[in-house]
């Protein structure tokens, strides 16, 4: 996959196949997107080498918030639903701010 161009603000999850964290984070990660109102995307490690370079992800699952294709916003490992949403809420606020 190269470059990330999705426009406008998402959620977006990489994770791995053989990750339990990643499965479990994922329905979290959607809902919480929907709430929201921004797009959740996924995409496995094993297919997503270049991303993770450019985002430089280290771990999964890593969740990134996401504007225009460039990041603002990481978090790594697997977070309950009511913790993503106030990471989301703060983030987005955050970056509204311009901060």
């Amino acid at each position: 996959m190269k470059n990330f161009t999705q426009p406008g603000i998402c959620l977006v999850e990489i994770g791995g196949s053989a990750c339990a964290g990643c499965h479990q984070l994922m329905p979290a990660a959607r809902e919480a997107a929907q709430k929201f109102s921004v797009p959740f995307f996924y995409f496995d490690e094993s297919q997503s080498a270049e991303l993770i370079k450019e985002w430089s992800v280290k771990t999964v699952p890593s969740l990134f918030l996401v504007d225009g294709g460039v990041p603002f916003a990481e978090a790594h490992g697997f977070q309950p639903q009511e913790i993503l949403e106030y990471w989301i809420e703060y983030k987005l606020q955050e970056h509204k701010n311009g901060r």
